[in-house]
């Protein structure tokens, strides 16, 4: 939606401009009104906006002083001006300062309408113009912080933006919301707001989440003060509830940055799962790979040889490694390390294995974890989280299957968000197309193209419930490279959209 706000010191003709036309229909939403230009000046200080619909002769302050002094301060407002004189110098004066149009009231709704298509139009262009050449530094920055690109390759991206200085110390924020609250066009209006109020350069990750880089603020009072005018522009700013917000200590050396975002990570969506009384223990939990509690060959065994044996279902030599790494570590002495490995452990199981896990329960095992505080304890939640891993191939494989059948079911849960097809697999398995299809239909009891349908969309509905990622995304991730198809198939099958269906059932 593209924001506006109308200034007229006639109470009726605000109001009257409020119902003139369907607003919402155009693809506008009235923001806010004033009575006058000084009103409006200090409601623009709290207000972000894209038009200005205003009166041009009003007390205290015109409409084109208004629009000079919104112009000093804000060069991306377009501006409609209206009046009930005709005299050549107010629209004179009004071209120089580079309003769209001049509407003599009456307004005419025609008139009206017509400018409003004309101003989206350019909105739109310019807005996609600034938007690309974000997404195109966002996703380096982004690339570069998590590993993917290497430094010289990142200095040689940055000199496109010379805006951007990197300074060692540098701190780095995190903030997390319900993205069912906002578009992706409101997110982007919502990073502009923060890069143009605040010293933070806001980055837009590709889950939705606002990353932030501070550079500089050496100095400890200096920092407090833009702490401080940060929360506060946060605070004013359309996010909607809940949303959770942490940020680093100074960081000193590039290698840190990983490690630390994926703390943050880690912390913010701890503190949007916890109650707010066990706030305190997200920002407590760490997992530090060169803890001096674990020998170095010890974290090895954690980062490798534990999830490979998941990965190839050994789940007792899981079981077994993971009871040695604890007692060994005398992590009862530390109770707050014994539940950062447990949370380390669950959340890498979460993220590297699909299981089909219900967000209450999701929920109910964070909580546990964060009270555990012997290892007899610890042990007890990690069998829970393997029985779940267990249960889940379990399912498939109880039914009686031909052995061509279990292995095209097991080769679909494997890749199924690829692009599969009667076709394809009947070329990976050597089988007839026709009679994959009469087969699977008959054993499995229904079509392949519903089976995958269904497998999708049960993939799509915990990614809902356990991820923050918007619905488009998580459609390309089980297999729907359309989203407008990916859309169409979750309604077809739950009678809802993907986003109607998460917030019913994860605040139900």
């Amino acid at each position: 939606m593209i924001r506006v706000m109308l200034v007229d010191d006639e109470p009726l003709i605000l109001e009257g401009l409020k119902h003139l036309i369907d607003w919402g229909q155009l693809g506008y939403e009235i923001v806010a009104t004033a009575r006058n230009g000084v009103e409006a000046l200090e409601i623009a200080k709290y207000v972000s906006f894209d038009l200005l619909i205003t009166d041009i002769k009003m007390p205290e302050k015109t409409g084109l002083e208004l629009i000079a002094a919104l112009n000093e301060r804000e060069k991306t407002i377009k501006s409609i001006v209206l009046s009930g004189f005709q005299e050549f110098h107010f629209v004179k004066q009004g071209l120089t300062l580079g309003i769209e149009n001049y509407l003599l009231k009456p307004i005419n709704e025609k008139e009206l309408i017509s400018t409003l298509s004309h101003v989206k139009e350019k909105i739109n262009h310019a807005f996609l113009k600034e938007e690309s050449t974000l997404v195109l530094r966002d996703h380096s920055i982004w690339r570069w912080l998590v590993g993917k690109m290497g430094h010289t390759e990142f200095k040689q991206r940055m000199a496109f933006y010379p805006e951007v200085q990197w300074k060692f110390p540098l701190r780095i924020g995190l903030l997390k919301m319900e993205w069912d609250q906002h578009t992706e066009e409101e997110l982007y209006r919502l990073q502009r707001t923060l890069e143009q109020e605040t010293s933070a350069m806001t980055v837009v990750t590709p889950s939705g989440d606002l990353l932030f880089i501070w550079c500089g603020f050496e100095r400890e009072s200096d920092w407090g003060q833009e702490r401080s005018r940060f929360q506060s522009v946060v605070t004013e700013a359309p996010i909607g509830q809940p949303f959770v917000f942490v940020h680093s200590e100074p960081i000193s050396e590039i290698q840190c940055l990983y490690e630390v975002y994926r703390e943050m990570e880690m912390k913010c969506e701890l503190k949007l799962l916890l109650p707010e009384r066990d706030h305190h223990m997200a920002d407590q939990l760490t997992f530090k790979r060169e803890s001096e509690l674990i020998p170095p060959q010890m974290n090895i065994t954690l980062e490798q040889d534990i999830f490979e044996h998941l990965a190839n279902r050994h789940y007792q030599k899981v079981r077994k490694d993971l009871e040695h790494m604890l007692s060994e570590s005398h992590c009862e002495r530390n109770p707050i390390f014994l539940k950062s490995v447990l949370m380390e452990f669950f959340y890498r199981l979460k993220s590297q294995f699909i299981v089909q896990l219900p967000f209450d329960q999701y929920v109910q095992i964070v909580q546990q974890i964060v009270h555990v505080e012997t290892t007899s304890e610890a042990m007890k939640m990690i069998d829970r989280c393997i029985d779940l891993l267990e249960d889940d191939h379990l399912q498939e494989n109880e039914k009686n299957y031909s052995p061509i059948i279990q292995t095209v079911l097991q080769h679909i849960h494997q890749h199924f968000s690829q692009d599969l097809s009667l076709k394809t697999l009947g070329h990976s398995f050597h089988i007839n197309p026709i009679y994959l299809g009469q087969l699977f239909q008959r054993e499995v009891g229904c079509s392949f193209t519903k089976y995958l349908n269904q497998l999708r969309i049960d993939r799509a509905k915990k990614l809902l419930l356990n991820s923050y990622d918007r619905a488009g995304q998580i459609g390309k991730k089980v297999g729907y490279g359309d989203a407008t198809y990916f859309y169409k198939q979750f309604k077809k099958y739950e009678a809802m959209t993907p986003t109607e269906w998460r917030k019913v059932h994860k605040h139900s």
